[in-house]
């Protein structure tokens, strides 16, 4: 917590106190002030307290234009990782878990861009031509190559390495709420932090305000799962990898596209984002009956929704053979998911569909055959996912708080 006032000592003795302002007692200052201050000062924002591998903040453009709306602030650091912010006056009523969630969408947006997409976008939120990206950083370091910085740009964006920020005033509560919200839904490879700015006012309005951010919440860098998948030759059936829970990775799916049977598979790239999306939106959007449950997160050709312990999920899938949902996880979380719900087996199988086995996590499958169409396969994905929340959700939930 910070102190009601700063005191500021002068050379000479005397004092004078800046009082901390109370919520929406900043003089007409907004989100819009708050986004465009921090973007003009960088140096104020405790990023070393955060991840100490990120230092100097190189400004990069304000209202990024992504798939999941505009993002408030974004900066390059030497690396050319992309450091994200997003600012709330956190008297909002949208604020907190929703701005948790709005931010992890822009980061999977851009996860997915290449660096001629970002060129793009920064061209069109700066309104300049060209190489954007790199003319700003050269400003910065006359000696880097074009070539080099393209290529550490890419890389950073297709490891999901970037710093997440949400700066905003009042950060009281909900912290707890919040990581467990990153904590369910990561599956990049970023750092987060929550930044507090506390503005101090002297009671003079000539005198202006001190601007003071600190760090209340943060994360250690989450590491992605990598998976890869060869080209099959035509009529081969691409797997899911096993992870070290026994269960298909939460990034595998399938390569060979939309779940739409064996015809489609063959020899081909995997199909873009957008193609997987529109199958699989239906299901993104549904709604489950455990108000706390967050939103199904789509990656590649699965969809993931996040449990209370930590780096475990369940997993809605497809492949050329198959539809199922699952219980799944990273290794260890995965075991100690398991081992959480030890002698309930009977009980969760109860409440799971017909069909359901549990051997090294619970599971349950469809062949594709099975279903009339599309519209069958996805109702059927998304009645079998909220069972599957019902189930585990609560149990793990009382858990993990033993």
């Amino acid at each position: 917590m910070y102190g009601r006032h700063l005191v500021f000592e002068h050379s000479d003795g005397s004092v004078r106190r800046a009082r901390r302002l109370a919520l929406g007692d900043t003089s007409g200052r907004d989100e819009a002030w708050l986004r465009d201050f921090l973007f003009a000062h960088p140096e104020t924002l405790p990023v070393v307290d955060v991840d100490p591998s990120y230092e100097r903040l190189i400004p990069l453009c304000r209202e990024l234009g992504t798939e999941a709306g505009p993002l408030d602030i974004v900066y390059l650091d030497d690396r050319g990782r992309l450091v994200m912010v997003e600012c709330k006056l956190w008297r909002n009523p949208e604020s907190r878990r929703k701005v948790v969630a709005q931010i992890l969408d822009y980061a999977r947006a851009i996860s997915t861009w290449s660096y001629s997409d970002l060129q793009r976008r920064v061209s069109a939120a700066t309104r300049r031509k060209g190489n954007v990206p790199f003319e700003i950083a050269r400003a910065v370091s006359p000696d880097l190559e074009e070539h080099v910085f393209v290529d550490r740009v890419t890389a950073s964006m297709r490891s999901g390495r970037f710093l997440l920020l949400i700066a905003g005033d009042g950060i009281r509560e909900d912290v707890s709420a919040m990581a467990e919200l990153i904590n369910r839904n990561a599956a990049l490879g970023f750092s987060f932090g929550l930044v507090e700015v506390a503005l101090y006012g002297f009671g003079d309005a000539e005198a202006g305000i001190v601007v003071q951010p600190r760090v209340v919440a943060r994360t250690q860098i989450i590491e992605r799962s990598v998976v890869l998948l060869q080209d099959a030759a035509p009529g081969t059936r691409l797997a899911a990898v096993p992870d070290e829970g026994g269960a298909p990775s939460e990034d595998a799916g399938i390569a060979a596209g939309p779940i739409e049977g064996e015809a489609q598979v063959a020899r081909r790239a995997s199909p873009p984002m957008d193609e997987y999306r529109r199958w699989w939106q239906p299901i993104l959007e549904m709604r489950f009956d455990d108000p706390d449950q967050a939103p199904p997160v789509l990656y590649s050709n699965n969809v993931r929704m996040g449990l209370p312990l930590p780096a475990t999920w369940i997993t809605a899938y497809g492949d050329a053979r198959d539809v199922g949902v699952f219980f799944s996880g990273r290794g260890e979380a995965h075991r100690r998911g398991m081992e959480l719900l030890l002698g309930q087996e009977a009980e969760i199988l109860s409440e799971l569909p017909e069909g359901s086995v549990h051997d090294t996590s619970f599971r349950t499958v469809r062949r594709q055959a099975s279903f009339a169409g599309d519209d069958e396969k996805r109702a059927w994905l998304a009645a079998t996912a909220n069972a599957y929340v019902n189930a585990l959700r609560p149990r793990l939930r009382s858990a993990v708080k033993l």
